[in-house]
């Protein structure tokens, strides 16, 4: 690896039949740019989309939101998706996360934090981390948009299960204790069938936040009281898959079609405010894709 940067976001971008993964790189870096002090963004993706993006996309704008472009063509596995958008639609679409243990190795930073595609930062909270000594930190707690509580696999892996930790958002440094996180992830991705069995979660879709949990839990010796930094207790927050996107008032400023899961048939106006958000509703995001770059250019 040549000589790193001191710091920067990453982010995995890598489209299927189904959704852009690069419209949604695009928002969030413009995002990520807006909000964090002096930051670097690097796109990690694979020639086949890289090739997409520049056929389909506005080099300024590329520009403007890359300031490296990483190529990592490795083969993906088989990992189709159910996907909602509303509590009406749902389709399928294969999920390329295989590879975002890569990540320790692929950012050219010495202090990265790593992002999901949908994640949109509204505001400067994550600056702080690249100050302090910890050498990784994700989010333990999550709830959603209006108050709501995550779902009970989101609170631990099963029942009786450990601890979830969510990959969403990942900082980490350069440290001897990051690379072993890193590589434990990598175990447990490639045994993934056998820690499905051991800790009792469904194997069917590979999911790079139980990674992330088991490797927590076994770096703390198996004690489900591992302290790695978790952003302060700040929760992470949450756009359900069933919920809508309304409007965008401004970039920070979002009105939110909100799905009531004790009442279905009911949706309540939710309205966040300078808050950063995971939206996980893709093809939400995916509509109102002109919307934000106009608001980003005014």
């Amino acid at each position: 690896m040549s000589e790193l940067e001191e710091k920067g976001v990453c982010i995995f971008a890598y489209n299927n039949d189904q959704l852009d993964y690069i419209q949604f790189s695009i928002i969030a870096a413009l995002y990520a740019k807006r909000q964090m002090d002096n930051i670097s963004v690097t796109l990690i993706t694979d020639s086949g989309t890289s090739a997409w993006m520049r056929d389909s996309m506005d080099t300024v704008l590329i520009d403007r939101s890359f300031d490296h472009i990483v190529l990592d063509d490795t083969e993906q596995t088989k990992n189709s998706r159910t996907h909602m958008d509303s509590p009406w639609t749902e389709f399928n679409a294969q999920f390329n996360n295989s590879n975002k243990h890569l990540v320790f190795e692929l950012s050219p930073y010495e202090k990265t934090l790593l992002i999901d595609v949908d994640f949109l930062i509204c505001n400067p909270f994550y600056n702080y981390v690249f100050d302090t000594d910890e050498p990784i930190a994700m989010h333990r707690f999550a709830q959603y948009i209006g108050n709501e509580m995550p779902y009970r696999n989101e609170i631990t892996l099963n029942d009786a299960g450990i601890n979830h930790w969510w990959s969403t958002v990942v900082y980490f440094d350069r440290s001897e204790e990051s690379k072993l996180f890193f590589d434990t992830w990598a175990h447990v991705k490639d045994h993934w069938e056998y820690y499905s069995l051991l800790y009792q979660f469904p194997k069917g879709l590979f999911r790079t936040d139980f990674c992330v949990s088991i490797a927590t839990h076994i770096m703390s010796g198996f004690n489900n009281n591992y302290t790695m930094h978790d952003f302060s207790g700040t929760p992470l927050l949450n756009m359900d898959q069933k919920d809508d996107i309304v409007e965008f008032n401004s970039m920070n400023d979002i009105v939110f079609l909100k799905h009531n899961r004790q009442e279905q048939w009911k949706n309540i106006l939710i309205r966040h405010e300078n808050d950063n958000l995971h939206i996980m509703n893709k093809r939400a995001l995916a509509r109102n894709y002109n919307k934000i770059l106009g608001l980003i250019n005014e």
